[in-house]
């Protein structure tokens, strides 16, 4: 018989098994949590910055730029001739978009893009698609830069995903061409150039600001903002209403006559103060690299590019201080004056004109070739005597000569504060004889309108040579005065007494002598024509076809407060366009500034009415509102709205006299020239106006009256209104 085997009692071995375990389980465990906390300890101690740099860089951090407003340029009335307008910029996240905008709802967001943007959603939906392709963490894609948006708009860009709406600016100039080589313009690199704005760059370029932020998971988690800070704001003393009356006249006679350059300048023969100044061939600063409205659509888009960059520079120059020319009979005050302060002659003395002189080896001819006759030295001044002026000159000696020609400031800067001021041209080894008897009548040395208008003041102010200026004030953001330019005088070139006889004397010239066609009655003006012979470029050849023709005026003859120059090169001699010119716009400058007549006399003694006020009013009601009154205008400047107007309101005018409206704008792109409609049918009108502006009034006939008239630029899609034969 088997024994049963007995089991065995395996619990207690187990139990301790199980307890060994659980030791060896716990030991391990004790000792992971004590290696962690070593290696916590270790990292807190030893690399907490290498590991919050390494936790910091994956955040996202952004450090976005604000621009600053340019700082404004205003006329000495604090009238706007360049401005910042807010614009803005688009900016897209194409990872954003395609992370956080489920794409059925993309299509409205593109849409809404195109909406403001005028971008077609289409491309930029295929954009967005395309960069995503390239790089998907895509955070950067530039849609649209510096347009104009409604606040509506930016507030509902801003709230579509991916979608940055950034603040920034554009530099407008509300009125075209005007002034624009004083001006200059702001180019596509974001600098000033040429004028004030490459002058004064370091006054008007305001001080950006900065926004911080710091993004994780599609969170700003911080956030920083510095304020950007605004450029200065630099007064002229341009005034915007005299600018504009001689940038008109300038135009017209430009049209006649086709010169190839021109200038004027009008200043303040007392202080230097430059009231305007102008050049042509001229430019627009909204556009400062299309000449197509200036040289016309067939010659510019036909142009190669070499000859449309030789366009451009032409365009920038500024002939009022860079044309260098021989002023000719302009300078034979200065001359006479030089001379009678120096004792060499008396004011009776009296010279013999057989129409030509011997001098050395030449025979130097008067203008007048049949001679002039005896005649008294303010006669031969008014005349403008060649001969008499050569005899003038051989009194004085050579030293003295070149001594007064330095004294007036010719061969020098004139230190207007507008870059690219030529110096002219003097004599540099040789002055003889036959020099000098050129010399005396404005020939064979040049200078520049800035040069010699200066030069020109001080013979008619008491004989100071004065600094002439162009800036009045900077004021800073702030509030704060950064510059305050006051009158300079430079030295006193002649006596008083020299002075006043000469200015007295030059009212001959225009009521009596050559520059006849100047005299407006009334008013008391002085002046002095010139004809400046012109040679081949790189040549000693004369050419004896075309001249540099000139006029200097200035009024009341016996207190000077206005005195202005107007050249035009390349004309032939005897058109008379320049003393017209200053004719033509003196009778508009004369009243504004103030200038009375000398016998006080009422408006060409006509019936008075009184002006309405038309300012903050659009074109059209301020024309109906004249009209109403018997007033005719004329219009400066451009767009529709009237931002102001000579006579001011409640002045007493003239029954049918005219009154300047003075208009502005707040899009300048979006300015077309009005074309001339009278005499044409309505038809024929509609035609050459096409789309881009609105007839508004008689649907028949032949047109008779418009408003606004032909020239002026007014915004797109506004209207012309227009009144028929019928």
């Amino acid at each position: 018989m088997k024994k049963k085997k007995r089991k065995k009692n395996n619990a207690l071995p187990k139990k301790a098994r199980l307890n060994r375990r659980l030791f060896f389980v716990g030991t391990s465990m004790c000792a992971l949590l004590g290696l962690l906390g070593l290696e916590v300890a270790r990292l807190t101690l030893f690399k907490h910055e290498e590991y919050a740099a390494g936790a910091l860089a994956n955040m996202t951090q952004t450090e976005i730029t604000i621009d600053a407003p340019r700082g404004s340029i205003l006329d000495r009335n604090e009238r706007q001739l360049a401005i910042s307008l807010l614009t803005y910029d688009v900016i897209l996240s194409p990872y954003q978009i395609v992370k956080n905008v489920k794409a059925e709802k993309r299509p409205e967001l593109y849409a809404k893009l195109e909406a403001a943007t005028g971008t077609p959603a289409s491309e930029i939906q295929a954009t967005v698609e395309k960069k995503i392709a390239a790089n998907p963490k895509n955070q950067w894609y530039e849609l649209a830069k510096k347009i104009e948006l409604s606040d509506e708009q930016v507030e509902e860009l801003n709230q579509l995903g991916g979608v940055t709406v950034r603040k920034t600016y554009k530099r407008s100039y509300p009125n075209g061409e005007l002034a624009a080589h004083v001006l200059g313009f702001y180019n596509k690199n974001e600098e000033g150039q040429y004028g004030i704005e490459e002058g004064y760059d370091d006054y008007l370029v305001g001080q950006a600001g900065r926004a911080y932020s710091q993004v994780q998971e599609s969170k700003i988690v911080t956030r920083e903002y510095q304020e950007p800070k605004s450029g200065s704001t630099i007064k002229l003393t341009i005034d915007q209403v005299v600018q504009g009356y001689v940038e008109n006249t300038m135009n017209k006679y430009i049209k006649q006559f086709g010169p190839s350059k021109a200038s004027c300048i009008i200043m303040q023969p007392n202080t230097g103060e430059v009231l305007a100044m102008y050049s042509y061939p001229s430019f627009d600063p909204n556009n400062y690299n299309d000449l197509e409205n200036q040289l016309g659509s067939n010659v510019w888009l036909n142009m190669k590019q070499e000859a449309q960059t030789e366009a451009l520079y032409s365009a920038w120059k500024n002939q009022s201080i860079q044309f260098n020319y021989e002023p000719g009979s302009t300078f034979k005050p200065l001359m006479v004056a030089m001379a009678l302060e120096e004792g060499v002659i008396s004011e009776n003395a009296t010279y013999n004109c057989p129409g030509y002189k011997q001098v050395a080896d030449r025979v130097i001819h008067c203008w007048d070739r049949d001679g002039q006759g005896h005649q008294t030295l303010f006669e031969a001044l008014a005349n403008s005597c060649n001969i008499a002026m050569i005899e003038i000159a051989d009194k004085l000696d050579n030293e003295i000569f070149l001594k007064y020609l330095s004294d007036y400031g010719f061969g020098e800067k004139t230190g207007i504060e507008l870059a690219g001021e030529e110096k002219g041209y003097l004599f540099k080894n040789q002055f003889g004889p036959v020099e000098k008897a050129t010399a005396s009548m404005g020939q064979t040395f040049l200078v520049t309108p800035i040069q010699l208008i200066t030069a020109f003041s001080s013979v008619i102010n008491g004989g100071y040579l004065m600094e002439p200026y162009i800036v009045s004030e900077i004021t800073s953001s702030d509030g704060a005065t950064l510059l305050n330019h006051g009158s300079l005088t430079r030295r006193q070139v002649l006596s008083t007494s020299v002075s006043n006889m000469i200015r007295d004397n030059l009212k001959k010239v225009v009521d009596e002598g050559t520059g006849t066609s100047a005299s407006i009655p009334g008013y008391k003006i002085g002046g002095k024509t010139g004809t400046g012979q012109k040679f081949e470029e790189g040549t000693n050849k004369r050419v004896e076809e075309l001249y540099a023709v000139s006029f200097m005026g200035f009024a009341p003859v016996d207190d000077p407060q206005v005195v202005a120059l107007i050249v035009f090169d390349d004309l032939p001699e005897g058109t008379g366009a320049p003393a017209s010119a200053f004719k033509d716009m003196m009778l508009e400058i004369f009243p504004y500034l103030g200038i009375e007549t000398s016998d006080d006399v009422e408006i060409h003694g006509e019936e008075t009415v009184s002006v309405p006020d038309i300012t903050n009013k659009n074109i059209y009601e301020a024309a109906n509102l004249l009209k109403e009154k018997g007033l005719n205008y004329s219009t400066l400047g451009n767009g529709i709205k009237v931002s102001d107007q000579y006579p001011p309101a409640g002045s007493k005018w003239g029954k049918s006299g005219t009154v300047t409206i003075y208009t502005s704008t707040d899009k300048p792109e979006d300015l077309v020239e009005v074309p001339e409609l009278l005499g044409k049918t309505v038809e024929e009108a509609k035609d050459l106006v096409g789309e881009t502006l609105v007839l508004e009034g008689a649907e028949s006939g032949v047109i008779q009256s418009q408003i606004p008239g032909a020239g002026s630029k007014i915004e797109k899609n506004n209207k012309i209104i227009i009144q028929t034969s019928e």
